[in-house]
């Protein structure tokens, strides 16, 4: 037990380590054991339970909370901030990203926190009258006043990206919310980091006195079923995979509210007339390479499939292929800080590339798990393990019309790359009413430059297609008097 992580419970401003009679010692993702007070011993720590608990958070200015979550985002320096240390090494064990990555997801943590953002953030999606008081609303209807209320959330956060840490706290706190953080294996520390930096900022804050994180084990249905009711749960936010999904909605009853933020796949489209020079093809092969390649395609919006409007003769289909080398070149050309080279190969993937490659009647298959590489369907249908695509491969798949594309998308489809632009206005309404959720330009030719456009958007933007803090709130509606009424007996 010496040579494993002590990871706390953090209870609403209280750090409760592991201690002898007190401790598990759990599985971590590559490796990364660690050990933690046992969860099921500290239901009542974890939960807020009575609502009227809320007051405190629910009286609190949204001003105060902005102005709290400001400085405390000033305190996640990582090179200041010994939690956040300990969090980042052990995220570089049970984690998928390569340290000048990690790093580099890190760094950005203190932006999120830019007192702009958070105030855009909260006004946009709920409006900071609704979260500070009740509003009125015109004329005859001023007897109507509608208030956004602070709910008791859990959080299932996933681990493949850090940062979902900080924003759950952010949505967690511009809702007035008080939260359960339910830790990733993959990423057992980064949330109890922050925690106990705010802890460190001010123990008594609000925000900080609505703040649990715990780890337990993923399919432990005594845990899930002691927290996940009614009366001590209202709102489920879940990242993960369908399984998971499906293991909380058995627990769930009328009253408990889940958010379900599944896996999505991404995709890109490439129109034929990237074929028409070299310079529209290098263009293409580094959009196609960023979108992929940012963070090693361990990110939702990472592009697995890339939709080519070419025909399947054996000279559209060579175009396609110098295509692919292109982008797998660029892929050495990106930077660390987005992408790199795999720490050690897909074992599971290259076995499929290499099953592939022997069918070459029906595909081309080049590179590796370690480098990148892609598959190219030799007809118009995607390969049957492209939910597996990762470090860096993708799959081309020639179609006739884009048009081919919409029966393969639907509300698991996220983020698609266009290009050449001029494909945006013909199809943005089509996949749209498909169930894509997001179309980002692949135009630019500068990596850090095509990331920077795919990811700048303004505060509160929906995420995954929906409104996830406007979900995370109870709207109340107060029905005073009509002003008519009072008028009418006064006469009388």
């Amino acid at each position: 037990m010496n040579d494993t992580l002590n990871v706390p419970i953090i209870s609403r401003g209280r750090v409760i380590m592991p201690s002898a009679g007190d401790s598990v010692v759990f599985k971590g993702r590559g490796g990364a054991d660690f050990c933690s007070p046992d969860p099921h011993k500290h239901i009542h720590d974890l939960v807020l339970g009575d609502t009227a608990k809320l007051a405190d958070l629910h009286q609190t200015s949204m001003a105060n909370i902005i102005d709290f979550l400001v400085e405390f985002g000033k305190r996640l320096r990582l090179d200041d901030n010994p939690w956040l240390q300990q969090s980042f090494e052990l995220a570089l064990q049970a984690g998928g990203l390569a340290e000048p990555i990690l790093r580099g997801v890190y760094d950005n943590l203190p932006h999120m926190f830019d007192p702009n953002m958070l105030t855009g953030l909260a006004d946009k999606t709920i409006g900071l009258p609704y979260l500070d008081g009740w509003v009125p609303g015109e004329g005859k209807y001023a007897n109507v006043r509608i208030r956004a209320i602070g709910t008791r959330q859990l959080h299932i956060t996933a681990g493949n990206v850090p940062v979902v840490a900080g924003l759950t706290i952010i949505r967690a706190a511009l809702t007035k919310s008080d939260v359960l953080i339910k830790a990733p294996s993959n990423d057992p520390l980064t949330s109890n980091a922050l925690a106990r930096t705010m802890i460190e900022l001010d123990a008594n804050h609000p925000v900080t006195k609505h703040l649990a994180v715990a780890y337990w084990k993923g399919g432990d249905e005594t845990m899930d079923s002691q927290i996940i009711r009614t009366t001590r749960i209202d709102k489920i936010t879940a990242w993960g995979g369908m399984s998971s999904v499906k293991h909380i909605q058995k627990f769930l009853s009328p009253g408990n509210d889940l958010t379900a933020l599944n896996p999505k796949y991404s995709m890109s489209m490439i129109g034929r007339e990237t074929f028409e020079s070299e310079e529209a093809m290098d263009e293409a092969a580094i959009g196609l390479a960023t979108i992929s390649g940012f963070f090693n395609q361990t990110a939702c919006a990472n592009t697995r499939i890339v939709y080519v409007e070419s025909a399947t003769d054996e000279e559209s289909l060579d175009k396609i292929v110098a295509l692919g080398r292109k982008m797998v070149a660029a892929y050495a050309k990106l930077p660390a800080v987005l992408s790199t080279s795999a720490a050690a190969p897909n074992k599971e993937l290259e076995a499929e590339m290499e099953t592939a490659s022997m069918e070459d009647d029906f595909f081309h298959v080049e590179g590796d798990t370690i480098n990148g590489g892609f598959v190219l369907s030799k007809f118009p249908d995607r390969v049957d393990f492209y939910d597996k695509l990762d470090n860096r491969v993708v799959n081309f798949v020639p179609v006739a019309s884009l048009q081919d594309v919409v029966k393969w998308c639907n509300d698991t489809t996220q983020t698609v790359g266009i290009y050449p632009e001029t494909l945006r206005a013909q199809w943005l309404d089509t996949f749209a009413l498909a169930g894509v959720q997001r179309l980002v330009p692949l135009r630019g030719g500068d990596p850090l430059q095509i990331y920077s456009d795919m990811h700048h958007m303004p505060p509160g933007v929906p995420h995954d297609g929906i409104e996830p803090m406007r979900r995370s709130v109870r709207w109340v509606i107060d029905m005073g008097p009509p002003q008519h009424a009072a008028s009418l007996h006064m006469a009388a």
